[in-house]
Formats: structure tokens, C-alpha cells, sequence
């Protein structure tokens, strides 16, 4: 049963909530996708806040999305986190966790209030600008390193993504990134949303088989972002996310990009290492946040 104060009900939205829900949150509504909804409502019965809950885990660990939103009025008095205690009580026995429905900017008043509710940081995303040349004349010498070693397999190329199996990429940065690989797919093939540049974007083959991946994207202001560069788990910390990322560069200067936008976990060092020493600078930082739903 969901929790009860002396301020508010909570109960579970029935069909006459559900378009206060959707104008509440409509971040979390859309034709693939109906969230469970709650709402909470003031002892004269009006409309308080509501929250919606996605039932598809994602994550490491999974956790199941969660959006809140209280009106003006009812604000820092609790009830957002007596919403998320409610949410949480579904949850308990289907996921160990929560997560917000998107990241969220570190320093965003919708950070402050998670952390202030029981979520915590699980990692932060990084995101950069860096000099595309000076970030390519920085590898090369680890890549002629890499060639004169014989790290690199003989069955290692690099192919632009055109000539790459799409339903192979789109499976690997789906299943990195928890997204949906059927409409990366389709995104690939041009048959929803912009499809990722076809001259900058590569794909990293190893006998034929796609073992990493660098899609970037061309921004309204014209810089190119890397929106996923990803390899195969099994070969990350060595030869192929080097390799990867070094020809991806190179081919972005050659196609004309002189400053890029980029993006990487805080807990992948040799990325943050990379943009580091190419001295790119942070644009901003993302929260990754959960809350156990044990214990609320």
C-alpha cells in the first residue's frame, strides 16, 4: 500500500489521473512507451504531484526509471520523496533499484533534489570539446607504437560505417548503451531520426565481426560529436579502443572536422586520461544516480 501523511494520499493513477500524469510529465509518455503513474493528492483531494515509473530495468545494476514532479505549491515539504517511497514499494520486488528517467546536468536543481531524496552518484558522465588535430597528432605515435609491436590483429580494420553489417552495429551499441538495437537500426538505415554521419562514422572489424564502434553525429552548430565510440568488453584497456579512436580522428580531419564534442564515463580512464592530455576542455558533467529500493 502506498504511503499515507497527513498532507497527502498517494494511490496509483486510475484512468480519470492520466491526463494530468501526461501534462506532469510528458517526458515519460509516447507511443512506445505507457509508465505506471501515481499521484499524490492534498487533503482537500486537488492534484498535488505525480510520478511514472518505466517496468524495463536498465543499467548495472538494473534499475527501473522513475520521474517526479510536484506543482509549485506543494513543494519542499516531502511529498516528492513520498512519492518516490511509494514508487520504490512497487518496485521492491522486481528491480534492486531506481534511476531518474534521464541524466541529469550535476549541478541542475532536479540533481539536487534526487540526492536530497536517497539517490546517490553512481558515475558521472564527462563531456568535452576538444582540437581534432591536436588530438590526432597525440595518437599517431601510440598507434605507430601499436603497429610495430604486432599488438594488432592481422584480422583488425577500421571501415567507414557504410561498409559495416548495420544490424551488428546497432546490436552492440544498443546492448552498450540499454537502448532499443531494433531502432538504432532503423536510425542507421535512415528510417527514423537522423542517421549518424556516414563520412566520420567507423566501425571496427576483427574477422569480419564488429568488435567496436564510433558513430558521430554533426551538430546544429556544424561540430561533430562523437555520440557512442564503444568496443567489445572483452578488449577494452588495449589495442582496439586505441585503434578505434585514433583512426576515427584521422578520418574526422580528413572529412574537415576541426573541433569535436565528445562524451565518457569517469570510470573509463584512458578516455578521460586521452582528453586530458589533448588538453579538450569540460563542457559540463552529467549524475548517473540510483536509490536502492530496499529500505527506501
Amino acid at each position: 500500500m502506498p504511503p499515507q501523511t497527513c498532507e497527502v494520499s498517494i494511490r496509483v493513477a486510475d484512468p480519470s489521473d492520466m491526463r494530468a500524469c501526461r501534462m506532469l510529465l510528458p517526458e515519460t509518455f509516447s507511443p512506445g512507451n505507457a509508465p505506471e503513474a501515481l499521484v499524490a493528492l492534498g487533503a482537500d483531494g486537488a492534484l498535488a504531484g505525480a510520478a511514472a515509473i518505466g517496468w524495463e530495468a536498465v543499467g548495472d545494476p538494473p534499475a527501473f526509471p522513475v520521474a517526479v514532479h510536484m506543482l509549485p505549491a506543494a513543494r519542499s515539504r516531502g511529498l516528492g520523496r513520498a512519492l518516490l517511497d511509494a514508487v520504490a514499494a512497487l518496485a521492491r520486488d522486481e528491480a534492486p533499484a531506481l534511476q531518474p528517467w534521464t541524466v541529469l546536468r550535476e549541478d541542475s536543481a532536479q540533481a539536487a533534489f534526487c540526492l536530497a531524496a536517497g539517490f546517490i552518484v553512481h558515475h558521472r558522465i564527462l563531456h568535452f570539446v576538444g582540437e581534432a588535430e591536436l588530438m590526432e597528432r597525440m595518437l599517431t605515435p601510440y598507434r605507430e607504437k601499436l603497429d610495430r609491436s604486432g599488438w594488432i590483429p592481422a584480422g583488425a580494420r577500421v571501415v567507414p560505417l557504410r561498409e559495416a553489417p548495420l544490424a551488428e552495429v546497432a546490436h552492440l551499441v544498443g546492448r552498450e548503451f540499454h537502448n532499443n538495437p531494433g531502432a538504432m537500426l532503423a536510425r542507421l538505415h535512415g528510417r527514423a531520426g537522423t542517421p549518424p554521419d556516414p563520412q566520420r562514422s567507423v566501425v571496427l572489424l576483427l574477422d569480419g565481426a564488429v568488435v567496436g564502434v564510433q558513430l558521430v553525429s554533426i551538430a546544429a552548430d556544424g561540430i561533430p560529436e562523437v555520440e557512442a565510440n564503444v568496443v567489445l568488453p572483452t578488449l577494452r584497456r588495449g589495442w582496439a579502443n586505441l585503434l578505434l579512436t585514433q583512426e576515427g580522428t584521422r578520418i574526422g580531419v580528413l572529412h574537415g572536422s576541426r573541433r569535436f564534442r565528445f562524451f565518457c564515463d569517469d570510470r573509463v580512464i584512458d578516455t578521460v586520461n586521452l582528453a586530458r592530455r589533448s588538453g579538450a576542455e569540460r563542457l559540463a558533467t552529467d549524475v548517473v544516480l540510483r536509490r536502492a529500493v530496499a529500505g527506501g
